[in-house]
């Protein structure tokens, strides 16, 4: 039954990207709704693959180009993301997967199984953290308090402040530890194979929920002046000692479960390609990573488009680590906690450098497969600055929203804008979907995309 659960998701997620303009599981949202038929293992492996769709759709995408990481060409409709030109109706999809698919199954998940799934229930907290951090990161306000309240007849939810949709993601992320923690015997049956991601072991997906709390500690950075050593203390109560630990996206590299940067690149071949700052630091600082992370180009060398080049196609796409048809991308890592880890410790006068070699070992291991050498992580952490943590997690957190984060959280790494765009200013976020502005009366509605979120106060 469980093989026959992963198949039938798989399929609907290969279905959903290859056919439509962007990521999009809609399809999926009938059985979750239906108390009759569905389970808390079908919940729960929606949930899963719902995230891995939005991990490595365009909500990272956006992020991505914004970040200078990807670039966007005229080929597609990743040209005007480039340009900083995001319209309401670009962004519809990603919004309805994570709250037509994911966060309702895990609303679902706690309604209707809590108390004799408990670890079903904890997982699929995580999960709706992750994901409700996803949404909150860039639209900032969004629904969540009264956001699944459409069979009692309220579908306007009101719209939770970030402050507070910052102060839920940590309640939930606790709660989720407690559920994970229950004796066994609490749960009337227990995740294997229906979790892609840790086959039901409870111990690493604690392990997550720490290090979550952390990156939404560390987020709070310019609005919480306790945010550090909230963040350390996070990190030292997760446990997370290894790549081993990591929470990845799972795609088999069948036709019904393609990693999506890989598919897709065969579905809009030249639409996307690598950032030239994100190239050309590779390059420059010889860093072993770069073969695994960059494809090499039709000239047979790395090379990435500037913010302003929406128009050559020659240059390299990304990498056989990220986007060969099987490749797992990281969604939470230990090298992620290990810089978060490192600012923590930098903000707060302790000796960071440790914990910042660390995390660029961890990434380097994790990307190549082989140890760096000595010589490398001597050189590329020898000065413990802010600018060179935050630069080496840019490198390590590729196809990740973090950098992005990051970037408007602190100002680093130092971009230039797109010159040609007609902001000339990087976009901080996206603006509210065009059926929440057009059909929810209490929505929170942005439609310029350079107002920052509460959390970005530079």
């Amino acid at each position: 039954m469980k093989k026959n659960i992963k198949s039938l998701i798989l399929s609907v997620l290969s279905i959903g990207l290859l056919a439509g303009c962007q990521t999009e599981l809609d399809e999926f949202n009938e059985n979750p709704n239906n108390p009759i038929t569905t389970t808390p293992s079908l919940l729960l492996s929606a949930m899963e693959v719902s995230t891995f769709s939005t991990h490595t759709g365009g909500i990272i995408r956006n992020s991505e180009i914004f970040a200078q990481q990807l670039a966007g060409t005229d080929i597609g409709q990743m040209g005007p993301i480039s340009q900083y030109i995001v319209a309401e109706n670009d962004v519809t999809n990603e919004w309805n997967t994570i709250y037509g698919t994911t966060l309702m199954s895990g609303h679902l998940l706690t309604r209707d199984f809590a108390a004799q799934y408990p670890y079903y229930n904890g997982i699929g907290q995580i999960l709706t953290a992750l994901n409700l951090g996803y949404a909150t990161d860039m639209w900032g306000d969004v629904p969540y308090d009264e956001a699944f309240n459409a069979e009692g007849g309220n579908k306007t939810p009101k719209y939770n402040t970030q402050e507070e949709i910052y102060e839920r993601l940590q309640s939930i992320l606790d709660e989720a530890i407690v559920n994970l923690r229950k004796p066994e015997s609490s749960n009337l049956t227990t995740p294997s194979s229906d979790d892609f991601i840790f086959e039901g072991d409870t111990q690493k997906w604690i392990k997550i929920a720490y290090v979550l709390k952390a990156r939404y500690a560390l987020r709070l950075s310019q609005v919480d002046a306790g945010a550090a050593q909230k963040a350390l203390d996070y990190i030292n109560a997760s446990g997370i000692t290894s790549n081993n630990d990591d929470a990845n996206t799972f795609f088999p590299g069948t036709a019904n479960g393609l990693n999506q940067w890989y598919a897709f690149n065969v579905s809009r071949v030249n639409y996307l390609k690598t950032g030239k700052y994100f190239v050309d630091y590779l390059k420059n600082t010889n860093d072993p990573r770069l073969p695994f992370t960059i494809a090499k180009d039709k000239t047979g060398n790395y090379s990435g488009n500037a913010a302003e080049d929406q128009v050559t196609i020659s240059t390299s796409y990304i990498g056989s680590a990220f986007a060969s048809s099987t490749s797992a991308v990281g969604m939470v890592t230990h090298a992620e906690a290990k810089f978060i880890e490192a600012e923590a410790k930098l903000r707060l006068g302790q000796n960071a450098q440790q914990a910042f070699q660390e995390g660029v070992a961890a990434s380097v291991l994790k990307i190549t497969g082989m140890a760096a050498t000595t010589t490398f992580l001597t050189t590329s952490t020898s000065t413990v600055t802010l600018e060179n943590i935050i630069q080496q997690k840019y490198i390590a957190l590729f196809l990740t929203m973090e950098p992005f984060n990051d970037y408007r959280r602190t100002g680093f790494p130092n971009l230039v804008p797109n010159q040609a765009s007609n902001t000339k200013t990087i976009p901080v976020r996206l603006p509210t979907p065009d059926e929440e502005r057009q059909y929810n009366s209490n929505a929170t509605v942005i439609s310029n995309v350079t107002t920052p979120v509460w959390w970005d106060k530079d």
